[in-house]
């Protein structure tokens, strides 16, 4: 038996439907041609000798800040060759760092690494200002223009020593300039006035894309994935892809999926991965009700992941708010939730918490997006009450507690009550 099958594969390159293999890097951007004039108008100052200038480019997860940045890093390296300009780029990723000194010893170790080739280990040991010092050195050493690109900016945290140093800096034969990104866009909001000033002196906002503009990016990535699949004309719009083994309402119910929830190209891209890869695994065509079942396995997923990752004392106050919605009690407020949650804690032996922080479990899962709340006033002089009920999937959720080894005796009521 052959491990594949023997059918023809309708996908021939899945690179190009993966959003998060880095080996497919799309050359344009034509649904971003007005964030690229902006960011070009961050570089224009090289075009006479000049510094570019600091920036920030920000919007929602998904939007192409970090593609459209690398493409115009791209041209940006290209024109500085043809113009015998001296410039270098580089891309520091902040995910993850928690703070100034992660990044200076990452940004410290790339920068060597440019003159003495892969390899070197992260310096340790430093004091901040030390870094700081060495880095310039290293920029000096370099020279001509260096442009820093801090992607993830926010993963540094609260501390924003690094961006204050960076953007202030003493150098003799060279010039830097820092551009930051970020999905966080309060990011700016949070820093220290000194450093907005300095940082944000321009931004890039990335809207969030619309369902015609994903079409368009889906077709792309389809002409270049699958089989038989190709645009008639010079436009690469979805209007001009032909294809013999994609239903013709696939892309559009993908793209107004992912324009509906979130704008996100790469949600809209994944969705579409996974119903290709289904259609290529059960049919000889890839089809609207192939979308309809991978987005309800996706969304299973990322619901049951999230809720099964929540505390135990979080999932029983979950269970909880599910069994007032089960009873009929659409939106319970905090005192019967507390009742319900302590019939839990006794009847299986569970620690019990007080109502307050029981009360602040509710409020985590309404920040996870798990619960929803609403707030309403009791009367003159009599506070607010917060009432709450499930904002996901019922049927998910419940399964979710199903498989959490310490709370399948709790799943059990839910499931009765069903």
């Amino acid at each position: 038996m052959s491990l594949f099958g023997d059918s023809t594969p309708i996908i021939i390159d899945d690179n190009v439907i993966d959003p998060d293999n880095t080996a497919y890097q799309p050359t344009e951007l034509p649904e971003r041609q007005s964030e690229l004039g902006d960011l070009n108008m961050v570089i224009r100052p090289v075009r006479t000798g000049g510094s570019p200038h600091n920036a920030l480019v920000y919007g929602p997860t998904g939007q192409g800040k970090t593609v459209g940045v690398d493409l115009k890093m791209n041209q940006l390296k290209e024109w500085a060759e043809e113009n015998d300009q001296d410039i270098s780029v580089i891309n520091v990723r902040c995910k993850g760092c928690g703070n100034s000194y992660n990044v200076l010893s990452l940004l410290l170790k790339q920068l060597r690494e440019i003159q003495l080739g892969k390899g070197i280990e992260e310096p340790k040991g430093y004091t901040r200002k030390a870094l700081i010092n060495m880095i310039f050195e290293e920029i000096d050493s370099i020279g001509g223009t260096v442009i820093i690109v801090l992607d993830e900016i926010d993963g540094i945290g609260e501390d924003d020593y690094a961006l204050y140093e960076l953007t202030r800096p003493d150098l003799e034969d060279a010039s830097v300039s820092v551009i930051g990104i970020t999905n966080d866009t309060q990011f700016r909001q949070n820093l220290d006035a000194d450093v907005q000033s300095s940082l944000g002196k321009r931004e890039v906002y990335f809207n969030p894309y619309n369902a015609n503009q994903l079409r368009d990016i889906l077709a792309r990535r389809a002409a270049g994935a699958l089989i038989d699949t190709h645009f008639e004309g010079e436009e690469q719009t979805y209007d001009n892809l032909e294809s013999d083994v994609l239903e013709s309402g696939v892309i559009p119910l993908v793209a107004a999926l992912a324009g509906d929830e979130t704008g996100d190209a790469r949600d809209a891209i994944e969705l579409f991965q996974h119903t290709c890869e289904y259609g290529e695994a059960n049919d000889e065509m890839i089809r609207e009700d192939h979308v309809r079942i991978m987005q309800r396995k996706l969304e299973k997923n990322a619901v049951r992941e999230q809720i099964e990752a929540e505390s135990t004392q979080r999932k029983l106050a979950l269970a909880s708010v599910i069994k007032h919605e089960l009873d009929g009690n659409d939106s319970p407020g905090t005192n019967e939730i507390y009742k319900t949650y302590c019939t839990f804690t006794d009847s299986f032996e569970k620690r019990n918490l007080s109502q307050r922080t029981v009360l602040q479990k509710l409020n985590d899962l309404n920040h996870s997006n798990i619960l929803s709340k609403q707030t309403r006033s009791r009367g003159k002089a009599k506070g607010v009450s917060n009432f709450y009920s499930v904002a996901v999937d019922m049927e998910l959720a419940i399964e979710a507690l199903e498989e959490s080894p310490n709370l399948a005796d709790v799943a059990v009521v839910l499931r009765e009550l069903q």
